[in-house]
């Protein structure tokens, strides 16, 4: 492994874990079709692909307690992991300096990412991806399923994906599109938009609008606490509906052919005949049913 130290701010023997900002580098030979483990204390995470069948890193550090930092990359010719821990510490306080780690990895490749606190970008995969930061955004554009995404504090951003997808945040919105699976996502505060989903979506937020656009069949449960619900999709859809909201109006649009219970909170029936079950429900908003 290649370590750098770049500069040394500050010095004192009452101060070991001075201000430092340090590089590291290092990278090892795979075979497409494996996984990669990374393991941070804390830090934000950039995944990109490459020709190459390496996986190589590169990280910087810097801050009080930067010069504490240690990573370590191991593989078994297949799979690697990626350790990152941090122990700086001023007196009887634990200091948790900047990391910033950049990592890239054969396009067939998957990847499970876990950090203590920090953003994750995740882009172009041919792969599974499993990302989990304590705090901070995640983004993620191109994975072959199935795909697990999971802040306790951020947006999470998510398009061109082949196969399942599951996303949760507890404070920020969640933009998801081009899934060719099922789709679950579930915010406590932010609003919710998921476009060109192919299967069953469940979305629920504490706080906010959803927004739903199929390309196929309909099926599902949208529901949020506060805020409206606008669900669309093709003039031939089949589909079961049940939609209420306790504090709103409940639109279907005139063209699609609606029968069933209707009432300007309430809807239960059925558009061209029924079919797939899709459930809308907000305590506090309008329910707006469209046609693409």
């Amino acid at each position: 492994m290649t370590r750098t130290l770049i500069a040394l701010a500050f010095v004192g023997c009452c101060f070991p874990a001075a201000a430092l900002a340090e590089e590291f580098r290092d990278s090892i030979p795979v075979q497409p079709g494996g996984t990669l483990e990374i393991e941070l204390a804390a830090g934000s995470v950039e995944v990109e692909t490459g020709a190459e069948a390496t996986v190589r890193f590169e990280a910087k550090t810097s801050g009080w307690g930067a010069g504490s930092v240690k990573f370590d990359l191991s593989g078994n010719g297949v799979d690697a992991r990626l350790v990152g821990e941090a122990k700086g510490w001023f007196g009887s306080v634990t200091i948790i300096p900047q990391i910033q780690v950049r990592v890239r990895v054969p396009k067939q490749y998957s990847v499970k990412i876990r950090t203590g606190g920090g953003s994750i970008e995740i882009d172009e995969l041919e792969g599974s991806v499993t990302a989990w930061t304590s705090g901070g955004s995640i983004e993620l554009d191109g994975a072959q399923g199935p795909v697990e995404l999971i802040t306790s504090g951020g947006s999470i951003s998510a398009e061109d994906i082949e196969g399942d997808l599951a996303a949760e945040t507890s404070g920020g919105k969640i933009q998801i599109s081009e899934v060719s699976g099922r789709v679950e996502v579930r915010t406590s505060g932010g609003s919710i938009r998921v476009h060109d989903v192919g299967s069953s979506v469940r979305a629920q937020t504490s706080g906010g609008s959803i927004s739903v656009r199929f390309s196929h069949a309909p099926e599902g449960k949208l529901k949020t606490s506060g805020g409206s619900i606008e669900a669309e999709f093709g003039e031939a859809a089949r589909v079961s509906l049940e939609a209420r909201t306790g504090g709103g109006r409940v639109e279907i649009d005139e063209e699609f052919a609606l029968t069933g219970e209707i009432g300007p909170s309430r809807v239960r029936g059925r558009i061209n005949g029924g079919g797939p079950d899709l459930h809308l429900e907000t305590s506090g908003g309008n329910i707006r049913v469209r046609m693409r």
